[in-house]
This record gives C-alpha cells, sequence and structure tokens, in this order.
C-alpha cells in the first residue's frame, strides 16, 4: 500500500496522556513528525493499510488524511 500523511485527533480525557497515544500509534505502524498537545493533535506518515489499526487505538477519537494546499504566487493582477 502507498505511505500517506495523517493527522490524528487525541480524545479530550486522553489529552494528558497524547504521548502514551503516539507511542501506541507508532506501535501500529506510524512515523510521528509532531505532535501538538494544545490541540489533542499527532501528525505522522504511514502505511494506507495500517489506518484501520490506528483507529482502534485507545484514546484515538479520528484519523484523516492530512490535506496540503497551495496558493498560487503573489502577482499584481491575482487577487488573494
Amino acid at each position: 500500500m502507498a505511505e500517506m500523511e495523517v493527522v490524528i485527533l487525541v480524545q479530550e480525557g486522553k489529552r494528558g496522556e497524547l504521548e502514551s497515544v503516539a507511542r501506541s500509534l507508532e506501535a501500529q505502524g506510524l512515523q510521528v513528525k509532531q505532535t501538538f498537545p494544545r490541540f489533542r493533535t499527532i501528525v505522522g506518515t504511514a502505511d494506507s493499510a495500517a489506518v484501520s489499526g490506528m483507529k482502534a487505538v485507545d484514546g484515538v477519537e479520528s484519523v484523516r488524511p492530512q490535506t496540503r494546499f497551495t496558493l498560487p504566487p503573489m502577482d499584481d493582477k491575482t487577487p488573494q
């Protein structure tokens, strides 16, 4: 399967256990890139086949693909 970037939201009640949840996700195949305790969020990459296993980890509220977008270059003729 293909590797993808994912954003994981940790349950409110598990906010204080974010690092523990991240370690459990690593055991499921997630390569943690960054954690944001204030936002209960873990960002990383994983094989798309591992997503269902990550959703079952205790403390995980949601797992979704990371969305990226870019703005066009700054130009006087292009509104921003």
